[in-house]
């Protein structure tokens, strides 16, 4: 069982190879006496974490390799993918419970992922999109979600989420006027209503641009921190496992642990504020954010960028194992890609534009250098 164990935690921590997951959930699949340790096993990990595992979030990588745009890539791992959900979603809703997190939270790390953009309106309705770019805005009663509108309730009790998969982006307009860009595998949710509070949770990376209002600040809550404002723009990301940042563009912000409240910064202009694995927070001042932002544009600015970097991007956007040779990492580029729904369209346009040729195979993308 040592074994077992080992897996599911390098499983837990991110640091599981493809193989050991492959491992870890032909484990759970094929061997029923095992789940009930490993459960025991996957409560000593999240005390020891002192925060809720979101199995969904963590399996996306594998489940992406298996979706129905591939769907002759390995179908017992997908039908396993979901037995490993299964046998740890009730911890999460437990442990979110016993720190008297709102139910938005609970639900902000229960949902399971979709392949495409989605708002949950309060009534429980799903709004698939088929955009890119999703566009969202808050209406006195109702939505607008990509041109179309839907009633639904407005009340400051009335949650919604969005949530954002590999590979797209979403704007939102709130009622108002604030806006949010979120980022490639991102989820926000917010109440129908700013009548009572301007508050948000989320996870992954987004970008704020917030109307001022001095009676009401505008809060967001992401894992273990609490960013407060009142008319400011920024940045946050959680997309590190290990680390959280904050990076004001303008305006102010005040960064603080949510839970204790024993740490608390206060950020100008221009400043970067990072949360590390040991509950650390930590300011730096940075000179320029280069391309932080270009992404809300819906583009990717190489400036001499070496290849290794971009494809490691590109990678994190569309939550894709890309390998390439070293050959392939000394290169370097400097143009504008349009960020693209799936990852074979912007290897395409690479390909044309450097002398390069991608193939996929087992779950990976792999990227050489052209013989032509």
């Amino acid at each position: 069982m040592d074994h077992e164990k080992l897996l599911l935690f390098k499983y837990l921590d991110g640091k599981a190879s493809l193989e050991e997951k492959r491992q870890l959930l032909d484990i759970l699949r094929n061997r029923p006496e095992a789940k009930q340790e490993l459960q025991v096993a996957y409560s000593q990990w999240t005390e020891e974490k002192g925060r809720a595992f979101n199995p969904y979030l963590s399996l996306d990588e594998v489940l992406k390799r298996v979706s129905n745009r591939h769907p002759f890539m390995f179908p017992a791992l997908a039908i396993a993918a979901v037995a490993i959900a299964a046998i740890f979603i009730v911890t999460p809703f437990i442990k979110r419970n016993t720190r008297s997190a709102p139910s938005a939270q609970v639900e902000l790390y229960a949902w399971a992922d979709s392949d495409e953009p989605v708002v949950m309106l309060p009534d429980g309705r799903k709004i698939i999109s088929q955009a890119s770019e999703m566009r969202v805005s808050c209406l006195p009663e109702g939505f607008r979600i990509d041109g179309q509108d839907y009633g639904a309730n407005t009340s400051h009790r009335a949650q919604c989420m969005i949530s954002v998969p590999y590979g797209h982006r979403a704007k939102v307009q709130f009622a108002d006027g604030s806006v949010v860009h979120m980022n490639s595998h991102s989820r926000i949710v917010f109440p129908s209503s700013f009548a009572k509070e301007r508050k948000v949770q989320m996870l992954g990376e987004a970008f704020y641009d917030i109307a001022r209002d001095e009676s009401k600040p505008f809060v967001v809550d992401i894992d273990d921190i609490q960013i407060k404002v009142l008319g400011t723009r920024f940045l946050v990301s959680g997309n590190k496992a290990d680390e959280r940042c904050v990076a004001l563009i303008s305006g102010s912000v005040n960064v603080s642990l949510r839970d204790t409240g024993a740490q608390s910064v206060t950020l100008s202009p221009s400043q970067l504020c990072t949360l590390d694995g040991n509950g650390k927070i930590n300011v730096a001042d940075v000179d320029d954010f280069g391309g932080m932002l270009d992404w809300t544009e819906g583009v990717y600015r190489a400036r001499n960028t070496s290849m290794k970097e971009l494809l490691s991007y590109l990678g994190q956007y569309y939550g894709a194992h890309i390998d390439y040779s070293p050959a392939v990492a000394g290169l370097s580029c400097t143009g504008t890609l349009k960020l693209k729904k799936n990852l074979s369209e912007m290897l395409s346009d690479l390909s044309r534009s450097l002398p390069l040729v991608s193939s996929f195979e087992d779950g990976i993308w792999t990227v050489n250098l052209s013989n032509n």
